[in-house]
């Protein structure tokens, strides 16, 4: 039954590392086709930011396969989860991080993605706020998966807390200048709860 149990969370590892390396590829890709693009500085949506150099470019063949590749793996799981009612709206939730990417590409934002803009930039700013703030619930929810261990519990709880801090100190303007940075920290956090989906598939025994 162990290996029965090691075999169904193998299974899922080949699509978790596709997501993690188109997500790394994606960084590394808008430093090439975006002249100037800083990581430290800008918000990955501004590779895709309107009326700026390749402006199109990146959402259409990265920000919406990404997307895809996301929604993929958590459509493909779910049979294998024992989350139920409130942690059932937790893994839904989690939904709203490919939909902000997806968003990011059919509602790009203004160049510098500034608080006021078009109404593109102004239906950009109001996913972002849902998708990481309902990402964060998700988490959270999340942690009150029937059986599931103490460390996974904490570990998801404190990513919520990383996913709520990170954008509001990357919104806040003294941050101006790192905004970038910290938004991959917490993308960063964000993956990783994808990959602790592992955890919480269910045992032979259940």
């Amino acid at each position: 039954m162990a290996s029965n149990d090691a075999a169904k969370q193998q299974g899922y590892v080949p699509q978790l590392i596709i997501l993690t390396v188109f997500w790394l590829g994606l960084q590394l890709v808008a430093s090439w086709v975006k002249p100037g693009f800083d990581h430290i500085g800008q918000y990955i949506s501004e590779i895709n930011a309107t009326d700026t150099p390749n402006a199109g470019v990146l959402g259409w063949v990265g920000f919406i396969p990404l997307a895809m590749i996301a929604f993929s793996f958590l459509v493909s799981i779910r049979s294998q989860l024992r989350v139920r009612s409130v942690s059932h709206v937790g893994w839904l939730l989690l939904f709203l991080w490919p939909f902000g990417y997806l968003a990011s590409a059919l509602a790009p934002c203004d160049a510098g993605c500034p608080i006021d803009g078009s109404s593109s930039q102004a239906i950009h700013n109001v996913v972002a706020v849902i998708s990481y703030f309902g990402f964060a619930l998700g988490t959270l929810l999340l942690a009150l998966t029937p059986k599931t261990s103490w460390l996974v519990r904490v570990a998801l709880v404190l990513l919520a807390a990383v996913t709520v801090l990170g954008f509001l100190v990357m919104t806040s303007y003294p941050m101006f200048e790192i905004r970038g940075a910290i938004q991959r920290y917490v993308e960063v956090a964000q993956l990783i709860v994808f990959w602790l989906l592992l955890t919480l598939q269910q045992r032979e025994s259940e």
